[in-house]
């Protein structure tokens, strides 16, 4: 059954309260993740330093192996981000600004100062 207009606005405007609201950052967080991860494989699948391939680097063909490198340790994911830090060499900017997302949260829940 199609939602009428109304229902539409409706559901679009729970989805905006709940993610300006203190309920929702847990879901922002986890959004913020996943594009990171995304775009850290995005990354991956570029060529790596002398043209070899990533793949061939690291072992992970598939982003399943890849994302499970990251959730062995809790601190892979963040190590993996802070690498390209300052400048964010190699990276789009939206790869960068998912990435910068993900350092950010980090640094708030380390209760870490802001970076520039």
């Amino acid at each position: 059954m199609a939602l009428s207009n109304a229902e539409r606005q409706r559901r679009y405007r729970q989805k905006l309260k709940l993610r300006a609201s203190p309920d929702g950052v847990g879901e922002q967080a986890r959004i913020a993740v996943e594009r990171a991860v995304q775009a850290l494989w995005t990354f991956h699948q570029r060529p790596g330093p002398g043209g070899i391939d990533w793949s061939a680097i690291d072992c992970c063909t598939t982003l399943a192996q890849y994302r499970s490198e990251l959730e062995r340790s809790p601190g892979n994911l963040i190590q993996a981000a802070r690498a390209f830090l300052p400048d964010f060499t190699g990276l789009t900017p939206e790869e960068a600004r998912a990435i910068r997302a993900v350092i950010d949260i980090s640094d708030a829940l380390r209760l870490a100062p802001p970076r520039p």
